[in-house]
């Protein structure tokens, strides 16, 4: 079964956030602060964290394991970061009388021509993986992680299987973004960090294009992982989000 956290029931509606590949729900520890007056529901991927124990098979899988075992007869705010926001969209696609609405960053939505890449980058994250020094540096210069999240970071990260790695970023690169996804009419927002790749920032002027309710929108100076870089601007952009379109 795939492994979830979830605080107690509060009054108001629930939140589910989905993490990005390689990380696990470890990264939304500022976000449980902020949404406190929230329940939240924070789930770790099959391949990632505590799930890691349950392969990867596809988006399609993994959005019926959370359908089924995560989100059950529920209706919830889906929150998705990169990988987590692919997650996010399948959802609202294939469970949308289970999403309240969509806030979703760093995303793609057109096949990308990196495919043939993908050997030679899957082995160099497997190097980087068993260098610690290597990966202590990256979660403290380029994630900005403090100090006591630094050992869960690179526990997590080194969870991240050749094989996952690989089926995930096969599924990712060749994903499309189409009329299918256009009967979902709750809110949607896509986000994008400024400084991410152009693939990512076009999808915010994509997806409006397909999803009727979508509105995107670009992060100034934000990086992909801007939800931990700048918890603070994100968090207020969600709670703006949510009582803008929620708390009616």
């Amino acid at each position: 079964m795939i492994d979830y956290s979830e605080t107690a029931f509060t009054g108001a509606e629930t939140i589910l956030f989905i993490h990005g590949l390689g990380a696990s729900r470890w990264m939304w520890w500022q976000q449980e602060t902020a949404f406190s007056d929230y329940q939240l529901i924070m789930v770790d991927l099959p391949g990632h964290g505590k799930s890691a124990g349950i392969p990867w098979v596809s988006l399609a899988n993994t959005t019926e394991l959370i359908a089924r075992q995560v989100i059950k007869d529920r209706s919830v705010h889906v929150v998705g970061l990169s990988l987590g926001g692919h997650v996010a969209l399948e959802l609202a696609k294939h469970y949308p009388e289970k999403v309240l609405s969509l806030f979703i960053s760093g995303i793609t939505v057109k096949p990308l021509p990196y495919g043939f890449l993908l050997k030679l980058q899957s082995r160099a994250v497997q190097r980087g993986m068993r260098n610690k020094p290597y990966l202590e540096k990256m979660g403290r210069v380029y994630y900005r992680l403090p100090a006591d999240k630094i050992n869960e970071f690179i526990s997590n990260y080194q969870l991240l299987t050749r094989t996952t790695y690989e089926s995930i970023w096969k599924e990712i690169i060749r994903f499309r973004l189409d009329s299918s996804y256009g009967h979902f009419h709750k809110p949607c927002l896509i986000a994008a960090g400024a400084q991410e790749s152009r693939a990512i920032v076009q999808s915010t002027k994509i997806a409006p294009l397909f999803i009727p309710h979508a509105t995107g929108i670009l992060i100034p100076e934000a990086r992909h992982d801007w939800p931990v870089q700048q918890a603070v601007q994100f968090n207020r952009l969600l709670r703006d989000w949510l009582i803008k379109n929620v708390d009616d």
